[in-house]
């Protein structure tokens, strides 16, 4: 008796690993939150280019500190996948539902998370769309 539940138990991980390593994409995709993204521009304020984002973009940390997410491709998992990362930011100003902003972790090539449906934390895979 001891046998027969010692093989089924053998078989059932060996069906588990079959079925994460064949539809693990499948699965990681679709319990990744939905994000928008977009792009940092340049808007002159007094005289001096600054970057900018939506003011949705920027959220505050339990620090206190202002951050945003960049949203990145990573090479971690055997397919290719999206994640997100907290990139600080100092902002020195916000106008019309912008923030505007210096140079820092952010560049003008790096797409910034401005919606996200849930709670995102560091390193989380996503599913970006414009």
């Amino acid at each position: 008796m001891k046998r027969k539940i010692t093989i089924t138990i053998f078989i059932l991980f060996l069906l588990s690993v079959a079925v994460f390593m064949f539809f693990g994409p499948q699965i990681r995709a679709a319990l990744s939150p939905q994000i928008r993204y977009t792009y940092p521009t340049y808007q002159d304020m007094d005289g001096q280019m600054w970057n900018s984002l939506p003011a949705s973009a920027v959220w505050e940390g339990e620090d206190g500190g202002t951050y945003v997410w960049r949203v990145s491709r990573s090479d971690e998992y055997p397919e290719p996948a999206f994640v997100v990362n907290a990139c600080p930011i100092e902002i020195e100003a916000e106008q019309d539902g912008t923030v505007l902003f210096g140079y820092g972790s952010i560049s003008a090539s790096d797409a910034v998370a401005v919606e996200w449906e849930a709670a995102l934390k560091e390193g989380m895979c996503v599913k970006p769309g414009r």
